[in-house]
């Protein structure tokens, strides 16, 4: 199948999205997945982003490993070769394609929608959290960090589609605001949002988190087509004492209690 701008654009921004390398095997695995041409990748996929909020190198190495097993043919192997030098080809002249394209929309865009704002929910990005992070672990000024998680967004994208998942998204992070004025939430790829709240106790911040979560239950998502509403859409959230600034130590604990808040429903706070 022809690989047009349009998906190329899409297959290198799901890859910056989950933070993976532009390689040839990842790259294909992303175009792969978009055009949902093979079942079982797209099946790896959807569990590895709604069990870890994001997926990560080494899941997607080993789904991208899965995807050559199963194309690989005996005997065909100059076919093969064939298809991965016509990738790097093509993986070349995007990356040129893309980082022209970029300059433009940086060049044309306003204040607030750059580098280091999430696109979609005007949320802070990883770059642009750099400055709350270096003050994660200060002993002069200790955090409690929250992650939250959306359960079901994957199926909610798959039955719905994405326009109604982004609507989900852009509506948590409104209430993030709402509850957190003074603090930026920080959507930190995929399903994920942090929030980092200096110079409170674990059991107020857990306050604060059940509100958010009480928020986006009361919220009917409807269909703007046919108004029909989507079902009740619930979050999960962990609240994480300072790491003396490690962050992944902080992921890895976050994402724990998240899977153990999901596996137990959803719709809560594990602390």
């Amino acid at each position: 199948m022809e690989t047009t701008f349009e998906q190329a654009r899409a297959a290198l921004a799901f890859l910056e999205q989950h933070r993976l390398t532009p390689s040839v095997e990842f790259y294909e695995l992303a175009l792969v997945y978009l055009r949902q041409s093979d079942p079982l990748l797209a099946e790896d996929v959807d569990r590895a982003i709604e069990r870890d909020g994001a997926l990560t190198m080494a899941r997607a190495a080993d789904i991208a490993a899965g995807l050559r097993e199963r194309r690989a043919v005996p005997g065909d192997a100059t076919a093969l070769t064939s298809r991965v030098a016509t990738t790097e080809r093509e993986l070349t002249a995007l990356r040129d394609q893309i980082a022209a394209l970029r300059a433009l929309v940086l060049s044309q865009i306003g204040p607030g929608d750059d580098a280091e704002h999430d696109r979609l929910t005007h949320a802070l990005s990883p770059v642009g959290a750099r400055r709350i992070l270096e003050q994660i672990g200060q002993r002069d000024r200790r955090h409690v960090v929250l992650m939250f998680s959306i359960d079901r967004l994957v199926a909610i994208n798959r039955e719905f589609g994405h326009s109604v998942g982004d609507n989900v998204l852009n509506a948590f992070a409104a209430k993030l605001k709402r509850i957190f004025p003074e603090q930026e939430a920080i959507r930190w790829g995929g399903n994920e949002f942090i929030v980092a709240i200096p110079g409170q106790t674990a059991t107020a911040v857990r306050e604060l988190a059940e509100e958010v979560l009480g928020l986006l239950e009361q919220r009917n998502f409807r269909l703007r087509d046919t108004g029909a509403s989507i079902g009740k859409v619930t979050a999960s959230a962990a609240v994480v004492s300072d790491h003396v600034g490690d962050i992944d130590a902080i992921l890895r604990e976050g994402r724990a209690k998240i899977e153990a808040a999901m596996a137990a429903g959803g719709n809560r706070v594990e602390m």
